[in-house]
């Protein structure tokens, strides 16, 4: 009741998203925005300098975002300074509240900066509406959205991950738990200092890519595109790490293993994701034929074949037998599946459209072409995503200290190497440190390994 309260002084103000045009609609939304991320920030401080360093950034992007701003009256807009002001408190305090922390914010701090953080977030007369240029883009008005979103990512991510996982194990959402993604990396087994780097480093990239599209409003489709789909691998990803026991009391009711069952064979998760790729990676296409600048007549040939490409290329995806593989297993041999099934899908695009539309002006079969190489990195990027993130959040995490056990693998070659893998991607052989290994090819001595950099080859010679 009270952030209600404390958003209407805002929006009495006249601080309301311009986003549908009617003003009733508007309002509830920014009445949704300013509850949503005054708890999003509360939610986020669950450990120390998380949330402080967090915000810290996202001021800093919408500083940069005032900047941008052009008002009228050549004068940069209040919320310039306000940001500055905000920032540089905020430094203050987290210099005492970096891990490990001797001050802590607790709910006041965090409730208070969350609602600041949104005040200033709102494309209002106190930013210069942020510069955001919502004529003649493909997102049109929801840029005035789409970009602050962008902006407090970090925290938005974490409170959609922990609400969707709870209400999956029919848990509450506002119960308290261990369970928020600083929570999962942890888990991985990075420590807390550098899971909170890892959530800083993310909060910066989405600073970066809001600022990408208030200055490049034409190319903000396939910005966003990008940018969500790291939030949906990422969020896929941490989503599998396990780190809540659930009680006999608190098991979830009889329907929930059967939705998961029915999404798990069905592979909806895949298929959404395939989606949202095809869907940018045809935008994209026409963007890369014709230079980044896609005139009347060729936005209306991308409406009309959007559709058609992308029932197409599901069905071209399914008879192939691209969804029969697992995404961890992904290997060399799997990437003809892939080539068929992305040219197939590709080609069976071009002969709908072209018999649907007998290829009208504005359609370009070149951009078909680039279509297919654009999608077909994209899907089987996806697919290595999860390896990616292995390598770059667990490899490494596995600390030398004196409590660690020292291993040598016996023999360098393949089953040395998924040993490695074995041991540094399994949380549960995080008490093992890989030394080196040993071999009787006396001409691996002193070579390194590409997965294993670090590590020594031992050669030894039997009789």
């Amino acid at each position: 009741m009270f952030q209600v309260i404390a958003a209407s002084l805002f929006i009495s103000a006249g601080g309301v998203f311009p986003l549908t045009g009617t003003h009733v609609l508007d309002v509830l939304v920014t009445y949704f925005w300013f509850v949503g991320i005054t708890n999003a920030v509360n939610m986020l401080d669950n450990m120390d300098g998380l949330a402080s360093g967090v915000v810290i950034l996202a001021g800093g992007t919408l500083v940069v975002l005032a900047m941008g701003a052009s008002p009228s009256s050549g004068t940069a807009p209040l919320a310039f300074a306000l940001g500055q002001v905000f920032i540089a408190a905020l430094l203050g305090f987290w210099v005492y509240n970096r891990p490990p922390a001797s001050i802590f914010m607790g709910d006041s701090g965090s409730l208070f900066i969350g609602y600041a953080l949104a005040a200033m977030s709102v494309p209002s007369p106190l930013n210069g509406f942020m510069g955001i240029n919502r004529g003649e883009t493909v997102l049109g008005p929801l840029l005035a959205l789409l970009i602050p979103a962008i902006v407090l990512s970090v925290p938005i991510f974490d409170t959609t991950l922990v609400t969707i996982t709870r209400k999956w194990r029919a848990q509450k959402a506002t119960q308290g738990g261990r369970d928020h993604s600083s929570h999962r990396l942890v888990g991985l087994g990075l420590s807390e200092k550098r899971t909170v780097w890892v959530l800083y480093s993310f909060a910066a990239f989405g600073g970066v890519m809001a600022v990408l599209m208030q200055r490049f409003p034409h190319e903000s489709l396939p910005l966003l595109g990008f940018f969500v789909l790291i939030l949906i691998l990422s969020g896929v990803y941490l989503g599998h790490m396990k780190v809540q026991t659930v009680e006999p009391h608190q098991l979830p009711p009889v329907w929930t293993p059967v939705v998961s069952q029915i999404l798990y064979k069905r592979h909806a998760a895949e298929v959404l994701l395939d989606t949202i790729l095809i869907v940018i990676c045809f935008y994209a296409a026409y963007l890369l034929r014709f230079d980044g600048v896609i005139s009347q007549p060729t936005q209306k040939a991308i409406v009309v074949g959007l559709p058609i490409v992308v029932a197409s290329c599901l069905v071209t995806y399914f008879l192939t037998g691209i969804y029969r593989g697992q995404w961890r297993l992904i290997s060399i041999a799997d990437l003809s599946c892939y080539v068929v099934g992305v040219c197939g899908g590709a080609a069976l695009s071009l002969a709908v459209v072209t018999l649907v539309t007998r290829f009208d002006v504005g359609h370009s079969r070149s951009a078909y072409i680039i279509f297919g190489l654009l999608v077909f990195i994209a899907m089987v990027g996806s697919r290595l995503s999860f390896r990616l993130l292995d390598a770059l959040l667990r490899n490494g995490s596995h600390s030398k200290n004196g409590n660690h056990k020292r291993v040598l693998i016996y023999g360098a070659g393949k089953a040395g190497k998924l040993l490695h893998e074995e041991i540094t991607s399994n949380p549960a052989m995080s008490d093992y440190v890989v030394e080196g290994f040993v071999d009787d090819d006396p001409h691996r001595v002193g070579r390194k390994a590409l997965y294993a950099r670090d590590l020594d080859f031992i050669s030894v010679h039997y009789r």
